[in-house]
């Protein structure tokens, strides 16, 4: 088992530090031009070779803690790329959520379950302030799609939703990442802040982003 674990340490790593470089660009860059989507896909790449050795690593080595911040960001990567194909689902059929959605999420809540129970049990000895709050993202992000797959075209609907949701995903799998990566090196910070501040940072800010496109978007429409 060492022998496969070293290796996807190192590739975990590797991706892992390119992709907090990576993950900047489609950030700062102009929305939809094609430094954003060339950035976005490198960044995605990075993102799901870095949770396919993260898995690997939790199965050879299980820490609740891990498990749910790959859950996390699996789901987030997972859902923000495929709500770019399900701008409109309630005009096309095509567009809504298939069997690979459904499985997915479900199989990243019971996770979040599991690793919840764990935790409350005192079967585990991760955090509990960051485990618990991956938890809660997990199951926040997760019940949110359940419930856009079950009724797609019902609130809080909108033509624009799918841009709300890329965004606050893409920026959650960012903060993800950004969180292992301040846990391991910026050991300055105290725990568990060293790996909390990711969270509370990109949180509000998805959030304020929405928020100043929503606005700008009914300013739109005031004016046409």
């Amino acid at each position: 088992m060492d022998s496969l674990f070293s290796p996807a340490l190192a590739l975990h790593v590797a991706c892992g530090l390119a992709a907090v470089a990576a993950g900047l660009v489609p950030i700062l860059a102009r929305k939809g031009s094609r430094l954003h989507r060339l950035a976005g896909r490198i960044f995605v790449g990075l993102m799901g070779t870095l949770l396919a050795a993260a898995w690997v690593m939790t199965a050879l080595h299980f820490n609740a803690y891990f498990a749910a911040l790959s859950a996390t960001a699996s789901l987030t990567l997972f859902s923000g790329v495929r709500v770019l194909r399900r701008k409109r689902p309630n005009l096309d059929r095509r567009q809504r959520a298939t069997a690979l959605d459904w499985a997915a999420t479900l199989a990243v809540m019971a996770i979040g379950v599991w690793v919840l129970v764990l935790l409350l049990t005192g079967a585990s000895n991760s955090p509990p302030a960051p485990t618990i709050g991956l938890v809660y993202a997990a199951l926040l992000y997760g019940g949110w799609d359940l419930w856009r797959y079950a009724r797609p075209g019902d609130w809080p609907f909108s033509p624009d939703l799918w841009t709300y949701e890329h965004l606050a995903k893409m920026l959650s799998a960012y903060g993800a990442v950004l969180s292992a990566f301040s846990g391991n090196f910026l050991t300055v910070l105290p725990t568990p802040w060293s790996q909390l501040w990711p969270t509370l940072l990109f949180q509000p800010l998805a959030i304020g982003w929405i928020a100043v496109l929503v606005v700008r978007k009914r300013r739109c429409w005031s004016l046409a």
